[in-house]
């Protein structure tokens, strides 16, 4: 009977392998801009609001950076906010504004007493695009002022204002030294609530800036993070220790047992230098294919690499809307919606192409971490396409698997057999996140076995 299952297991396997090829060559619906400003509305409690409503005016780029700044802050932070203010009969609004002005282009936060809204600018009718609004940094940082104000209202305007002249040790406000183990530049030092807006936004958008200061340990910036993530777990539910909350932002050290292979990895320039400091912290998924697409391509090279997953890339080319009669950029890539969220849309693309992301590719979420279980996956569609036998393992009792299903159980045998990820005794731990290091080393021996 044991033998039975297994081989169904193998067959399941190799079914869900071939799979991702069909999905590739499936039709992906455009996106809607009224689906995600529906969907943003729904998942979020903010209420979009058009300043000029004209069947002409597209406002699909705005919906993209509004989406894209939200999905930013852990999941269920802006939700419990504007659950909050709508219980005490405040309304949390987007406007967007049109503008004919692009120095206009800009974002803005008011809380009044009945209202807390976010304003976007956007420029319509360029030459290249459909329009230009005002960047993701900006909308970012005035959603920072808006989990300020509430965190404020939480937390405590006084007490974290005490706290952070305890930090600042006898700075104050408005006096600029360029002091960058206080205050991150010059508009941080104007005042309390523009310092801890800007440290929420450079956290989220910027934390390599943060993370490698021109200093050899933490300095008093650090300390502030570390604080206003300690508020920040107390402020939401939606927030606990398991996300560490800005971790990427605070210098670390690895681990000795990690050490050498970092360093190997650092010489064999596989390791990016932004991600320089960053070992303790959770990885990203966007980051984990990022890091596993520099070393199977820095082990089998480019021409392998594309010839192994038959690969190709699309070329941009000038096109010309036959309705509008407006000139815009095509890059050629069909790819899941939700890569347009990706920083990295060409490494994402390359994963999708691959089959790592297989029909789970539609729902990525690349600032969510990356799972063991979701590791040990791409660990072996990368050996199956490279000829290798991934029914080639031992069945390991691990006493943690009964959530997992069936069908995946032979991707964590093979990578556990092969030494590529290893359990912690009799568990294996499959919906933890992976650490940094610990995916450093997943890719030294995946290296060293393609």
């Amino acid at each position: 009977m044991n033998t039975f299952k297994r081989i169904l297991c193998i067959i399941l396997c190799f079914y869900m392998l071939n799979s991702p090829a069909y999905g590739f060559t499936e039709k992906i619906e455009p996106l809607d801009e009224s689906e995600i400003k529906t969907n943003i509305e729904e998942e979020y409690g903010l209420k979009i609001i058009y300043s000029q409503v004209d069947e002409n005016i597209d406002y699909m780029d705005c919906m993209l950076v509004l989406e894209r700044s939200l999905r930013r802050f852990p999941e269920g932070v802006i939700k419990e906010i504007t659950d909050y203010y709508s219980k005490m009969g405040i309304e949390t609004n987007v406007v967007i504004n049109k503008t004919e002005k692009i120095s206009d282009l800009f974002s803005e936060y008011v809380l009044a007493d009945k209202s807390a809204t976010v304003y976007i600018n956007a420029l319509q009718n360029s030459m290249y695009n459909d329009e230009c609004v005002a960047s993701e940094e900006s909308t970012i940082h005035e959603l920072s002022h808006l989990i300020s104000d509430y965190m404020y209202e939480i937390y405590g305007h006084d007490k974290m204002k005490n706290d952070f002249s305890k930090f600042n040790s006898g700075y104050e406000y408005g006096n600029w030294e360029e002091c960058s183990d206080i205050f991150i530049n010059k508009h941080s030092a104007m005042s309390f609530e523009d310092e801890v807006a800007d440290l929420i936004w450079y956290t989220e958008v910027h934390p390599e800036l943060l993370r490698t200061l021109d200093c050899e340990e933490k300095e008093i910036i650090h300390e502030k993070i570390e604080y206003l993530a300690e508020a920040f777990d107390q402020c939401f539910d939606s927030v606990s220790e398991n996300t560490k909350l800005w971790m990427e932002a605070i210098p670390q050290e690895p681990d000795k047992w990690a050490l050498e292979t970092i360093t190997q990895l650092k010489n064999a320039s596989i390791i990016p230098e932004e991600f320089d400091g960053m070992y303790d912290a959770y990885i990203t998924k966007e980051n984990f294919y990022t890091l596993v697409m520099n070393v199977v391509e820095s082990k089998l090279g480019a021409d392998e690499l594309s010839n192994s997953f038959d690969l190709y890339m699309q070329e941009e080319y000038v096109s010309l809307d036959p309705v509008k009669g407006e000139i815009f950029i095509n890059d050629g890539m069909t790819v899941p919606d939700n890569t347009l969220l990706c920083s990295n849309k060409e490494v994402i693309y390359k994963a999708y192409q691959m089959g790592f992301l297989g029909h789970e590719g539609a729902n990525i979420e690349p600032d969510s971490y990356m799972t063991r279980l979701e590791a040990a996956k791409m660990f072996a569609y990368i050996a199956n396409g490279q000829g290798m036998d991934i029914s080639d393992y031992e069945v390991i009792n691990y006493n943690d698997l009964d959530d997992v299903q069936d069908s995946d159980k032979p991707f964590i045998y093979y990578a556990a057999t092969k030494g590529i990820l290893r359990g912690y005794g009799y568990s294996f731990n499959p919906n933890g996140y992976c650490t940094y290091q610990e995916t450093y080393i997943m890719l030294m021996r995946l290296y060293n076995i393609l």
